[in-house]
């Protein structure tokens, strides 16, 4: 448990911080009670805590009759954290890729995903990602559409070195509308193998996206934000959607 705790805490949390995150991964979905009484922390700093670790990517919350229940993220989300303390850390790494090693579990251990998860914050839409990247199969076809310029320029870096390098070597296909004024991205794409690209002008700063049963809509703003959506009726009322942006869109 001391290792765990000082591991998190190299990688950039408070103590509380990362007690309260081992504990959502220890009880999974929680209420801000529970936790404090496991945790022992006060009542009156637990929100702020959890909004803390929400705009880290390692929280996420959905609400039941109006209460929030609150619940640990992938553990990959954690790699993402890392990645941007790694010239200081460095010798911590190994380390903490054990430590998430260990908090993996099987997708048949897991609970049934929740309908939606609601994610804030860079670190946030990073963490939205990791969640899309892990529950796609070798051959899938994934949809964004109206993707805005504030995407590129806000997190361009993790689209190339972690989605589409992933995308690319599990050769899952994409079909991706771009808003006009961010051709000079699209052209970077277009080159991809299994890749489509489009271009539309629609002035939208979100975007939206779907895989199998999964919606995600991320709204690139002062402070970007997004939610995941596990929904058949959803994904596929969105597909209609898309497939007809799609057919509007030039090459």
């Amino acid at each position: 448990m001391n290792n765990n705790l000082e591991a998190l805490k190299s990688a950039g949390l408070s103590e509380r911080e990362a007690l309260t995150y081992l504990d959502l991964q220890q009880h999974g979905e929680s209420q801000t009670g529970k936790i404090c009484e496991r945790t022992k922390i006060p009542s009156s700093q637990i929100y702020t805590i959890l909004n803390s670790l929400s705009k880290k990517g390692l929280v996420n919350f959905k609400i039941v009759n109006n209460v929030k229940v609150f619940r640990a993220s992938d553990p990959d989300s954690l790699a993402n954290l890392f990645e941007e303390k790694e010239k200081q850390i460095e010798e911590e790494k190994e380390h903490l890729l054990g430590f998430i090693s260990k908090l993996k579990v099987k997708p048949t251990e897991l609970s049934k995903l929740s309908d939606f998860k609601y994610y804030s914050g860079i670190r946030g839409i990073k963490s939205l990602y990791t969640e899309i990247i892990n529950s796609w199969k070798s051959g899938d076809e994934y949809y964004i559409a109206s993707a805005p310029l504030e995407s590129f320029s806000k997190i361009e870096g993790f689209f190339l070195d972690v989605v589409h390098k992933k995308r690319i070597k599990d050769k899952i296909k994409l079909k991706i509308i771009i808003n006009n004024n961010s051709k000079k991205w699209g052209s970077v794409r277009a080159k991809m193998p299994h890749t489509e690209v489009r271009y539309l002008d629609i002035s939208t700063r979100t975007e939206y996206g779907v895989l199998n049963d999964y919606i995600f809509l991320i709204t690139y703003g002062k402070e970007p934000y997004g939610l995941l959506i596990k929904d058949e009726n959803f994904a596929q009322t969105y597909k209609v959607f898309f497939n007809l942006l799609w057919s509007q869109a030039k090459k």
